[in-house]
């Protein structure tokens, strides 16, 4: 039976996605493990249970080359390690690394909010804001696998910002963490509070420059916020909308933005995807 395996690396999370003629399993979570030895047994232990598969993909927070991940700062121990031939050694199936924000689009291209179109960004707001980008039909990787790295826009934050090395300009402003106490506040928000709202608002427009230059920039068909932020478009999307029409070019103010579809799985179905193609 032929299987195909999807592994998506977060910061803080690990998980798998199993996939046999018969259809999906289910995704099996873990907490990521902390060093690179442990993480090979624990991925090692998380497909133990899978028959031998006849390709696993994985996605991973930060950049990599075809068989090493090269700029990953929310695990700087898997930077520069033989990550695909490590896999392939204990899985005995061939590995393909990805960027999470690429394979998060390309699992909404095939199976959610931007199905049937040819050209997408997404802005994947979270702890940081990553992304990606799909030009008529394919994810654009870019030269060094970074294609999609809106949090490296400009935007207004002091000279003198730290971690500005890791962290970009346009993510030190609009990043989900700059949204302080986020969850609560949307929740108020929700519930009708003006300070809330106006918090949010605030928020939005932050967010909505980078926003408006991409929509501005690129001219695509439909952006998609995801990360942490897609489940507060309920209420944040209509100031982000607005807030676009503010910046954005004529025709960038008419690119509409909605969030992913997917949910926290999109990264996942995506490391599937690419298990099982050949032309990743």
């Amino acid at each position: 039976m032929t299987t195909f395996v999807g592994i998506d690396v977060g910061g803080t999370s690990v998980r798998v996605l199993a996939e046999t003629p018969d259809g999906r399993g289910e995704p099996v979570t873990a907490p990521v493990a902390g060093s690179y030895d442990a993480f090979l047994t624990q991925v090692t232990g998380l497909c133990a249970g899978v028959a031998r598969p006849a390709g696993v993909g994985v996605g991973l927070p930060g950049t990599s080359g075809e068989s090493r991940p090269l700029f990953v700062p929310a695990l700087p121990w898997l930077e520069g390690r033989p990550l695909r031939d490590d896999l392939e050694a204990r899985l005995g199936a061939p590995v393909r690394l990805g960027l999470d924000g690429h394979l998060t689009l390309l699992a909404e291209a095939a199976e959610g909010a931007a199905k049937g179109v040819r050209s997408a960004v997404l802005l994947a707001v979270g702890t940081g804001i990553g992304g990606a980008l799909l030009i008529d039909g394919r994810i654009w990787r870019g030269v060094h696998g970074s294609a999609g790295s809106w949090g490296w826009l400009p935007a207004n934050v002091p000279d003198d910002s730290v971690h500005v090395s890791v962290h970009g300009p346009f993510e030190q402003a609009a990043s989900g963490s700059s949204l302080r106490d986020g969850p609560a506040l949307v929740a108020a928000a929700r519930a009708g509070d003006e300070r809330a709202c106006a918090a949010l608002d605030a928020y939005a427009a932050r967010l909505a420059r980078g926003v408006a230059a991409v929509a501005s920039t690129i001219d695509p068909e439909i952006i998609l916020i995801g990360g942490g932020l897609a489940d507060a478009m309920d209420v944040l999307g209509p100031p982000l909308q607005r807030h676009v029409a503010r910046f954005a070019s004529p025709d960038g103010r008419r690119v509409p933005v909605r969030p992913t579809a997917l949910g926290s799985r999109a990264g996942v179905v995506g490391a599937l995807l690419i298990a099982r193609t050949e032309e990743w």
